[in-house]
């Protein structure tokens, strides 16, 4: 891949870190005050949760920055800018509108993580526009990350939920 492809990794890795930061800072408290009913927010988990998708994608950016020829780094990316970019609309846009109220994360993911993604696709598209194998590994890739992040978020709060209605062991 070109440079300017490399350089739009490394600017979409930022992205992602900006936007995961914003969501562990203010996604608790902005849950908390819109009553969100599936689980009581827990900061510690948003921080790990959020903080362990910065790592990854920065595995896939750098991946791509060592390793231009590299195709599953680039799959992987592109999985990720699909994520991401799919992520800045639903759940983030939608719901601030639905809402009437900035959801944490909008702002970094409307304007720095949809057209950062969409600017990787199209690249992506350009170099393998008929490599049907990568566009189904991208999009596996989309799916794990929004299928993992929302299990794993969901999860470990069920998880506390769970210990924290057990009584307390004698002893």
């Amino acid at each position: 891949m070109h440079l300017a492809y490399r350089e739009t990794a490394i600017l979409f890795g930022i992205g992602v870190t900006l936007h995961n930061l914003e969501e562990a800072l203010n996604g608790p408290r902005w849950m908390r005050e819109h009553r969100m009913p599936l689980f009581e927010p827990n900061g510690a988990i948003y921080w790990a949760l959020t903080s362990l998708v910065s790592a990854v994608i920065w595995v896939a950016v750098l991946g791509v920055w060592l390793e231009p020829w590299n195709s599953e780094f680039q799959n992987v990316l592109t999985g990720f800018a699909l994520a991401m970019a799919l992520n800045a609309v639903f759940p983030h846009l939608a719901m601030s509108l639905a809402r009437r109220s900035y959801v944490p994360g909008t702002a970094s993911g409307v304007l720095l993580n949809l057209p950062l993604g969409i600017a990787l696709m199209g690249d992506r598209m350009a170099s393998t526009p008929s490599d049907f194998l990568a566009w189904r590994s991208a999009i596996g890739v989309a799916l794990l990350l929004g299928a993992g992040s929302m299990g794993a978020l969901y999860g470990a709060h069920a998880f506390l939920a769970w210990r924290r209605s057990r009584p307390a062991d004698g002893g």
